[in-house]
């Protein structure tokens, strides 16, 4: 690791059941009576009803507050503008952009974070990172914070009734916490923590391989079933554990490096996080050159659940310039992203066939 030997990266306490909008009130109030609610339109439309009926009969003091779509710099500076002295808790209520942004804003201000998931797509309940992009939507690097999640909230009826495609997305996002938490590792110190972190990424691995498609079929009736609430678990809890115990020895690597490169493509802009993700794991496991079986399992996979593997499955319809591929290999290639946690280096000329390998499959 860097400079500490270790840094735990976890919530303070987690909480997943179903109808638990309906009680979220009690559990907030354990900690604070008065709260800075930051949300998305559809994602507080999601929860609003059971929500605040739970904020006035705990006695809770609130100021809803919507986002701008992006979790930039820009907007966490506008927002923490309007938290007033008396707020004791931020809330984040919506998907990983929002959590990120309450996440990044609770930091800034000094005061605790709530995260109240209304998708399964992504871990940033619990990680203790926030993901940064422009304004337009292009990746900027991931500041980690030493201060974690007070508290998370999923109620897994909210996740079931979701749109399924943001839980398929969120399994293709948890599915490379086994490939890249694996080869940042290599190489690195093997302490408990990065042994922890690895043994979280492969429980998870082993988990959406077993019940992914039973979770999304249930997702699909909206149904909270055994299944479901064990994705979201992996999605969620276990796929945060990977770099909360393993910290910078378990790190994302290629497959969101790739991810990072994609989004300088306005077209991908309307692909979700995990499903730039997934595209990005199998670019990884062609740089590592994998054998093809490997890759086909996974490709197989990935036609069972429904996550992209092509580029036009992304949105991405026409061939990429030369222009193109080199802006995405230059971000994907950042100081400030994660292909530095490969355990070999990867060059542009590299990464760019690799794509171009990735499309040929």
């Amino acid at each position: 690791m860097s400079k500490v030997h270790y840094v735990a990266g976890t919530p303070n306490a987690y909480i997943q059941e179903p109808g638990l909008m309906k009680t979220a009130g009690e559990w907030i109030a354990k900690f604070g009576k008065r709260i800075f609610i930051v949300t998305g339109t559809k994602s507080w439309a999601s929860v609003q009803e059971p929500f605040i009926a739970s904020l006035d009969a705990a006695g809770i003091e609130y100021e809803v507050v919507p986002y701008r779509g992006e979790c930039s710099y820009n907007e966490v500076k506008r927002l923490q503008a309007l938290v007033k002295p008396e707020v004791e808790l931020i809330v984040g209520v919506g998907a990983g952009k929002v959590i990120d942004t309450a996440k990044k804003l609770s930091n800034d201000v000094n005061k605790p974070l709530v995260a109240i998931p209304t998708l399964a797509a992504q871990c940033a309940p619990v990680t203790n990172l926030s993901v940064m992009y422009t304004d337009d939507g292009v990746y900027v690097d991931f500041p980690v914070f030493y201060r974690n999640t007070l508290l998370v909230l999923i109620d897994t009826d909210v996740i079931a009734a979701a749109p399924v495609r943001y839980l398929i997305a969120g399994i293709g996002d948890t599915i490379a916490k086994w490939y890249e938490s694996t080869a940042c590792s290599d190489g690195k110190p093997q302490n408990l923590p990065t042994i922890g972190g690895v043994q979280a990424s492969k429980l998870c691995f082993d988990t959406l391989l077993a019940d992914s498609e039973d979770a999304i079929r249930d997702a699909k009736a909206g149904r909270s079933s055994e299944a479901l609430q064990k994705v979201v678990d992996a999605v969620i809890l276990f796929s945060g554990l990977v770099g909360g115990l393993g910290e910078d020895n378990c790190r994302s690597a290629a497959a969101h490096a790739v991810h990072n490169g994609l989004t300088t493509l306005p077209e991908s802009h309307h692909a979700y996080h995990g499903e730039k993700v997934a595209y990005g794991i199998i670019t990884q496991l062609v740089l590592e050159n994998r054998p093809a079986e490997e890759i086909r399992e996974l490709l197989d996979f990935y036609k069972q659940i429904g996550l992209p593997s092509k580029l036009r499955e992304l949105g991405i319809t026409e061939p990429l310039t030369d222009g193109q591929l080199q802006e995405i290999a230059r971000v994907s290639l950042s100081p400030d992203g994660t292909m530095g946690n490969m355990p070999f280096p990867v060059t542009a000329g590299v990464l760019i066939e690799a794509i171009h390998k990735v499309e040929q499959l």
